[in-house]
């Protein structure tokens, strides 16, 4: 499987749900990426991309998605998702 083809078949809330990540009314969440008291992670289901507000945060400044949310989780490869 390619990576379009991942994009294309897992929506980001299936793979935070995943995670047993469960985003609020607000579609906000506390990061998985770094320590967060408070929910910083905002969830876009129309674009099905997240954004951390958090100047903490490793994915500070960019737009994630589900390729990019497995790589920083799993400390990971686009190269070895395809694998994954």
């Amino acid at each position: 499987m390619d990576i379009q083809d991942i994009k294309q078949d897992l929506r980001l809330s299936r793979l935070l749900e995943s995670y047993g990540l469960h985003p609020d009314n607000n579609n906000r969440l506390c990061c998985p990426f770094h320590r967060d008291r408070t929910p910083s992670l905002q969830v876009y289901p129309e674009t099905d991309t997240c954004y951390c507000f958090s100047s903490n945060c490793q994915t500070h400044g960019k737009s994630i998605d589900v390729i990019d949310f497995i790589m920083y989780k799993e400390n990971i490869s686009k190269h070895e998702i395809q694998r994954w």
